[in-house]
């Protein structure tokens, strides 16, 4: 859901940095919300559409599909008891990067998943830090 607890604030901030700083990095985004018109304007004022790929609601059957696209997922949440969608990216071989807050640290071993505060600049620290090392890994 693109609601603020999921942390769309900090997407929207996080996005086109990584995408100015990593001009092969492109972003997919399911979901829906009341908070996917300000993803929308992010990705229109700067010019992302290319980039940021707006899926919408994604169906429960086809988000394994949606997930082995990606190599790295994000997630920004500010709250989370138990966080199933890291555990489903994880499942599907991805590296999770996620905010550190509520019980988050408790859903995966630590060499599956990179931490950041809830914060613009540590989010944006930590994924450019975890594509950089995705191209390790792929190279």
């Amino acid at each position: 859901r693109l609601v603020y607890r999921k942390g769309v604030d900090l997407m929207i901030e996080v996005i086109p940095a990584i995408c100015k700083k990593f001009e092969h990095v492109n972003f997919v985004i399911g979901g829906d919300g009341p908070m996917r018109v300000g993803l929308e304007q992010m990705r229109e004022n700067n010019q992302l559409q290319d980039r940021v790929e707006m899926l919408g609601h994604v169906r429960h059957q086809n988000v394994r599909n949606v997930l082995c696209r990606g190599h790295i997922y994000l997630n920004c949440s500010l709250t989370e008891a138990f966080c199933i969608a890291i555990l489903e990216a994880a499942s599907c071989g991805l590296l999770v990067v996620s905010t550190k807050v509520g019980g988050v640290p408790e859903v995966l071993p630590d060499n599956m998943i990179k931490y950041a505060a809830p914060d613009g600049p540590q989010l944006i620290e930590c994924l450019g830090a975890a594509i950089l090392s995705d191209i390790k890994d792929v190279m």
